[in-house]
């Protein structure tokens, strides 16, 4: 061998772990933030996901008042407020505070943005040399070290998917701290194994003894005290310590060897641990999610617990008894412990029976109840063979045989390896997390690439060893072994990672966590244009109050807002939206506040109800629920319509959308009673009534009828319905029966943003589409397909609850009457009808209550505590009874009664109590000698335009009739797959 190839080999060896360790850490920084430029849209940072935007709150707020964070918010919750808990923790601070140091002192909206926008992506990088030296310090080799930080580089799953550029939640943070924590304990259990401090040497005051044990155990409570500072529920972490604590007692005191020195070590990390989560102590309760006594209290229990298993070890030692009797004693003791926490504290037992299941409900197939599954991440890991392999390769396989190996050294050599125990257990309690939980992947990573590494640590060992039997000059041998385990581990886990399956967020881009920002951006004008168009929270109704949006509020149960304080309510996904850039309160929020008062606003059967809820969420006279915004996937069955049946007992999605196959195609099928829901009379019809279209949905005896069959008239409809035994509507915009308007709720505003009017009402119809499928093809008939597409699919639209004008009329008695508006859209260029109904009385008079002005709009705005609603009338309101046909001297004449009234703004809001007026007259629509008629004294056109003409209903009060034929007009003209692109 050349002495220039003897120095280069030289070289490698002792140094190849620097520049290996930096490049995968720029490798994974550049992974993670790649994409930045995807999340600055029109020149404004956004982020995806929920909780990502309630951290930016928290980090402005902590620019603006550090290093406090928020100790209560009343921009959420309405109308009660609430405690963050573990948003606004150590994670907000260090972001705010690098965002003070990027800014000189006083950074700008967009500094803070952008600091917030890649911290995930630094962090998530920050994780490789983490890993190097946990590898390193478990596998006792550099090797092992570059081996774990490398796997942790090229593994895709959730670690990666939390650590993207954008994902800006607090989940990466939490697993570097772990990861942190979890190499602090392994280098104080290291030294513990090596110093043996013993009890003696505190008696002795012996401070050269004492100093590396007790310091490096010290350092140890500080990270694990981190990791709760970053996430309070991270007090299990406390839990898997203390846990193998107990194992490794127990094995060291059957093996005749002290467990003093690991005792009063882990000792002193509890008690660490204890004192410095009195920091930011905020509950006496047991809380998991806040700084409470639970956090506290386990690890000042931690410490009461490590001293009675080094006291009772020496007394058993010193009695020379069986070391049989110290596994009795010690399991005879938490026994005991529990059943006195069970009898004495049952709340308290309660807490913790349920954390367990939480950590550990994976194993034995529990599963999450109803509302709880509809968060994804929280949901059991699926196939979690498939899923792990896509994450890894074959790499948690050897981690596997990593966890072998390191039990089997505690078992048979006599070298003591305290902290392959503790990561063996550390390991296998977040497998069973994550089983139980799929998101807690994003701590998966960190120990099966350590255990992996000590796995292939042990096997270059070897193959170091047998290549120096072999060979006096062994380095060529160690540079092969290295670059062979490295190809036999690293191919199929880079293969995994790009096979395309759903988990790889590595090489291909994702709309939620790659790619963009996201459905908040199809939100951001209606989120935009709440904050500029509607009245500052405290001044509705002109009430002159100002809510400080950086304000700092005292702790408080339920906090009391001022006059002209006003709630937002969604759907509780969307809560942080509202908060962060409407800065307005929303009700429900995604810490799932109020997701049961969401819930049953949405699924609300009529207006009564609706209203009940909303009184339920008021907060004294003029503090009151007042806008709701809805969009597209709240009022689809295929996508987040399924959510709220969840959080409302008695009832399931089932009650709503039914699933049906026809051929290989497959739909969803809607009930009557999701027509009825205030979801969809919202988002779908606009508040306004809607009737029964004449289409049949067959889902049986398909081969002789098709799937949806059109008619000339509902009753004709209706009865094919009875023969097929098929329903009349059922898909799409259509009902069933006739969903009557609403009185109290009007659309101010839709998003620019619109989706495809088949994905707002029928997605699979839509993929079907795509997929070049015709309408006969599905078994559609020529003319239904018409009646499927949305009418008006925005992305978003926000609703005013208002207390709607009285209008006062006078007409033909027990006819029928038909109000109606034609209302427009400015950014959608474009108008909808909305209409209402009422039935004159005896006296011919009738009444009734209406949400939308035709005048008077620009009288009322922001600064008079009101909406500046960007839906305006194009004129008066219109009435009309139903078509009646009358003979006089052989001469047929079609007539009907009519009128026009104006309702002004200030009586849409309550400002003006008066009533519109309208007097309906006679009016002949056509005129006719009856010769010429159908010979039975009747006229047989439709008298509506819509085909619904039977007794039911014979108003012409559909709102949609008109809204359809900009769509029809463009079916008519395109080839299907060009409709459905």
């Amino acid at each position: 061998m050349s002495e220039e190839l003897e120095e280069s080999i030289e070289w490698f060896s002792k140094w190849y772990h620097i520049p290996s360790v930096l490049a995968l850490f720029v490798f994974a920084l550049w992974t993670r933030a790649r994409t930045w430029s995807n999340f600055v849209v029109d020149g404004t940072v956004m982020f995806s996901g929920n909780d990502a935007w309630y951290h930016l709150r928290q980090v402005e707020y902590t620019v603006r008042h550090w290093p406090q964070t928020m100790p209560f918010e009343v921009w959420t919750n309405f109308p009660n407020g609430t405690s963050v808990s573990q948003f606004g923790t150590v994670y907000d601070q260090v972001v705010a505070t690098v965002a003070l140091i990027v800014g000189l002192g006083s950074p700008d909206q967009a500094t803070v943005r952008m600091v917030l926008l890649f911290a995930p992506a630094v962090i998530g990088a920050g994780i490789i040399p983490v890993a190097y030296y946990l590898g390193k310090r478990v596998g006792k080799n550099r090797f092992s070290g570059v081996t774990a930080a490398l796997i942790v580089a090229l593994s895709s799953g959730v670690l990666l998917r939390r650590s993207l550029v954008g994902f800006a939640d607090h989940q990466v943070a939490e697993a570097f701290t772990q990861a942190l924590a979890a190499l602090a304990i392994v280098v104080a259990l290291q030294v513990a194994d090596t110093e043996k401090p013993i009890w003696e040497l505190i008696v002795d005051q012996d401070v050269d003894g004492l100093r590396r044990p007790v310091g490096y155990a010290a350092l140890a409570g500080v990270a694990l005290a981190l990791y709760m500072w970053t996430w309070p529920p991270g007090v299990v972490m406390v839990g898997v310590f203390g846990l193998y604590v107990t194992i490794q007692a127990i094995i060291d005191h059957l093996r005749s060897t002290s467990p003093e020195p690991v005792l009063l070590v882990s000792g002193v990390i509890f008690a660490v641990t204890a004192v410095l989560m009195l920091l930011p102590f905020d509950s006496f309760g047991i809380e998991p999610v806040k700084f409470s006594l639970l956090q506290v209290g386990l690890a000042a229990a931690g410490v009461a617990w490590s001293g009675f298993l080094a006291g009772l070890s020496r007394v058993l030692d010193e009695r020379g008894e069986s070391v049989w009797v110290y596994l009795v004693a010690v399991v005879g003791t938490l026994v005991a412990g529990a059943l006195a926490v069970m009898v004495l504290a049952p709340g308290t037992f309660d807490i913790i029976t349920n954390q367990l299941v939480r950590v550990f409900g994976g194993l034995i197939g529990e599963q999450p109840n109803a509302a709880a599954a509809t968060i994804g991440e929280i949901t059991p890991l699926e196939n979690p063979g498939d899923t792990l392999y896509s994450w890894y390769g074959f790499v948690h396989i050897i981690a596997v045989i990593g966890v072998v190996l390191a039990l089997a050294r505690q078992t048979v050599t006599s070298s003591k390896r305290s902290e392959l125990l503790f990561v063996s257990l550390w390991l296998a309690v977040v497998f069973s997390m994550t089983l139980t939980q799929a998101r807690f992947g994003y701590y998966l990573t960190v120990p099966v690439a350590v255990m992996a590494a000590y796995a292939i640590g042990a096997g270059f060992t070897y193959l170091s060893t047998a290549a120096k039997r072999a060979s006096t000059d062994v380095r060529p041998y160690q540079v092969m072994a290295v670059f062979t385990v490295l190809i036999v581990v690293m191919a199929p886990m880079v293969m995994a990672s790009s096979n395309g399956m759903s988990q790889d967020a590595l090489t291909q881009s994702n709309e939620t966590y790659n790619s963009g920002p996201g459905g908040v951006a199809q939100w951001d004008s209606s989120l935009e244009w709440m904050s500029e168009n509607t009245p500052t929270v405290g001044n509705f109704g002109g009430a002159g109050n100002d809510l400080d949006y950086w304000g700092e509020h005292a702790k408080t149960d339920d906090y009391e807002y001022e006059e002209g304080s006003y709630g937002v309510l969604s759907w509780w996904d969307y809560g942080h939206w509202i908060t962060s850039e409407a800065e307005r309160i929303p009700v429900a929020n995604p810490f799932q506040q109020k997701a049961t008062e969401a819930a049953r606003f949405l699924l609300a059967q009529d207006e009564r109800q609706a209203d009940q809820v909303i009184g339920e969420l008021s907060d004294g006279e003029n503090r009151d629920t007042r806008y709701i915004m809805v969009d597209w996937q709240m009022a689809t069955g295929a996508s987040k319509f399924s959510a709220p049946p969840a959080f409302v007992d008695g009832v399931s999605a089932a009650d709503f959308v039914r699933t049906a196959r026809v051929g290989n195609a497959g739909f969803y099928l809607y009930s009557q009673e999701y027509y009825n829901t205030m979801v969809n009379r919202l988002y779908r019809y606009h508040g306004s009534a809607r009737s029964p279209q004449p289409v049949v949905t067959n889902t049986v005896n398909t081969d002789e009828t098709d799937f949806i069959e059109m008619y000339d008239t509902l009753d004709a409809a209706r009865q094919a319905a009875q023969r097929s035994g098929g329903q009349v509507g059922g898909i799409g915009p259509n009902p069933a029966e006739r969903v009557p308007a609403l009185e109290h709720y009007r659309l101010v505003q839709v998003s620019d943003a619109t989706v495809n009017p088949y994905r707002a009402s029928h997605s699979q119809l839509l993929r079907l589409f795509q997929y070049g499928l015709s309408p006969s093809q599905l078994g559609f008939d020529n003319r239904s397909i018409e009646l499927l597409p949305e009418p008006n699919p925005h992305y978003t639209k926000v609703f005013e609850r208002v207390q709607g004008a009285r209008i006062e009329g006078e007409g033909p008695a027990g006819e029928n009457v038909t109000a109606s508006v034609t209302m427009r859209m400015p950014n959608a260029n474009t108008t909808f009808t909305y209409t209402q109904r009422a039935e004159i009385g005896d006296d011919g008079r009738f009444t009734m209550t209406v949400p939308y002005a035709s005048t008077g709009a620009d009288n009322w705005g922001p600064e008079d505590g009101y909406t500046n609603t960007s839906v305006r009338a194009t004129g008066p309101y219109e009435f009309r009874t139903g078509l009646e046909t009358e003979t006089t001297n052989g001469t047929q004449q079609l007539i009907m009664h009519n009128g026009t009234t104006h309702v002004t703004e200030g009586q849409i809001i309550g400002e003006n109590s008066s009533a519109s007026t309208v007097e309906l007259g006679r009016t002949v629509i056509t005129e006719r000698d009856i010769n010429e008629s159908d010979g039975n004294g009747t006229n047989s056109t439709d008298t509506n335009g819509t085909g619904d003409n039977t007794s039911e209903d014979t108003t012409g009060d559909n709102a949609t009739s008109e809204l359809q034929a900009p769509y029809t007009v463009g079916i008519e003209r395109s080839p299907y797959a060009r409709i459905a692109g």
